[in-house]
């Protein structure tokens, strides 16, 4: 989960490297969940925090504002402060294929950059994320047939891009299909694709962000394949 400081003017970015996030007299320190709504605070600097990198959230965190409090924000959990980037969006959308086992379920994985992974990507100008989902899924996987079930929520993580730090939003959705031949796309650095029960694919998945989603979603899927 990542949070978002929009930083006042009298604060200074190498007093947050050194110290971190710290208000006076111990009051709370706010975060935003949505970067959209930080960058609507203010037109400077916006920290990126990774929550899971914080010493203690609170286990219901969201206040009625959409903001998160803690008591401080160690400089170690700021994502694009050394340099500084400033944040912008990415949309990408992705697909748990699946099929039904006896007493199980399979959910389709592929091998990219040595790391297994479920098939995903950017989401094109003008394309909405169904789309884009399909589309991607199908590239990634080599398949023409692809159905989509439903949505299964979104997961984000950031990373530097250039001269920015890219926070990007994977919308996630059950996707079944007839075919049983895959062709990596190899341009893309995909080697393999392959079938795993959910517990195994669970295990091996190379994303921490996308281990917890899988856990998250496990019920949901198992109930909409029956």
């Amino acid at each position: 989960m990542l949070l978002f400081y929009p930083v006042p003017p009298a604060l200074n970015l190498d007093t947050v490297w050194t110290q971190g996030l710290r208000n006076a007299n111990d009051a709370p320190v706010h975060l935003h969940v949505s970067l959209d709504a930080a960058q609507q605070e203010t037109d400077g600097p916006i920290l990126v925090v990774d929550a899971t990198a914080l010493p203690s959230v609170p286990s219901d965190p969201i206040t009625r504002d959409g903001l998160v409090q803690v008591s401080h924000v160690p400089s170690a959990a700021v994502q694009n402060l050394d340099p500084y980037r400033p944040p912008h969006p990415v949309a990408a959308g992705g697909g748990y294929v699946t099929r039904s086992l006896p007493e199980d379920i399979a959910v389709l994985l592929i091998h990219r950059r040595g790391v297994w992974d479920l098939p995903k990507g950017h989401q094109d100008p003008g394309e909405d994320l169904e789309t884009c989902a399909l589309r991607e899924v199908k590239e990634e996987v080599g398949i023409k047939t692809l159905h989509l079930r439903r949505p299964l929520g979104t997961t984000q993580h950031g990373y530097p891009d250039g001269d920015m730090y890219a926070v990007k939003t994977t919308y996630w959705y059950l996707m079944q299909t007839p075919e049983r031949s895959f062709s990596p796309e190899q341009n893309e650095g995909i080697r393999r694709v392959a079938w795993a029960r959910w517990s195994v694919a669970s295990q091996h998945i190379g994303y921490e962000t996308l281990r917890r989603h899988m856990a998250h979603v496990e019920s949901a899927v198992r109930t909409a394949l029956g």
